[in-house]
């Protein structure tokens, strides 16, 4: 169980159901999902994946109480260095460093962005903690099932898929982090603002997602 999964509506858990079900992830455990939008994914995750330092930089330099920015430090820590593995697993669907430099988001992946920025510049502290927050923990959830699925119908190794295995213990290590952070966040005006942060934080996920889904592919 997560932390969004204690805290959350009925609502919401349909949101997270929805998500961990999604086309996107079904059609490659089923590995019907054609090379080219794998490809696609890689490069949209990496408008996504650049923007992590500057968006967990904003967390931390919003945020004036020290105790609660040394959590955010000790959370960004264990990402270090994880945009790397994902220039890895491109490489290995063929994609190049240029292709990456090169990147133009898809409307979703960009309202999914700008959703982040807008929650770091103008939300509340547990808005701004919870909505990144959820979409790192249900990410977490998804790459467990999704990086033995690219190995075995894709012929990747598990060092090409390491972006999606490392976040395993990623999780292990900002989990509880989150559940710290979110805790002192408990009178009824913010947890209703949680709810509604990690709410929108499913829905612009589901959105990325679908676009990842829909987009034109090829010529």
């Amino acid at each position: 169980m997560s932390f969004a999964d204690s805290i959350v509506s009925t609502d919401i858990q349909q949101l997270r159901a929805h998500i961990l079900r999604h086309a996107l992830w079904r059609r490659i455990e089923e590995g019907t999902l054609e090379p080219e939008r794998l490809r696609l994914f890689a490069l949209q995750d990496w408008w996504l994946v650049r923007e992590a330092y500057r968006l967990d930089a904003l967390a931390i330099a919003a945020l004036p109480d020290l105790e609660i920015q040394d959590l955010l430090i000790r959370k960004l820590t264990p990402k270090v260095g994880g945009y790397k593995l994902l220039l890895r697993f491109g490489e290995a669907l063929g994609l190049s460093r240029a292709d990456f430099d090169a990147v133009e988001p898809l409307a979703g992946c960009m309202a999914l962005t700008n959703f982040f920025y807008w929650m770091l510049a103008y939300g509340a502290p547990a808005e701004k903690l919870a909505s990144v927050s959820a979409s790192e923990d249900i990410f977490v959830q998804i790459c467990a099932r999704i990086a033995p699925a690219l190995m075995r119908h894709y012929n990747l190794t598990a060092e090409q898929v390491e972006f999606f295995s490392a976040h395993d213990a990623i999780g292990e290590q900002v989990t509880p982090v989150d559940e710290t952070l979110l805790a002192r966040y408990n009178s009824p005006e913010d947890q209703q603002r949680i709810t509604r942060a990690i709410r929108l934080s499913h829905e612009y996920e589901i959105m990325f997602y679908d676009t990842i889904l829909t987009a034109k592919i090829g010529s």
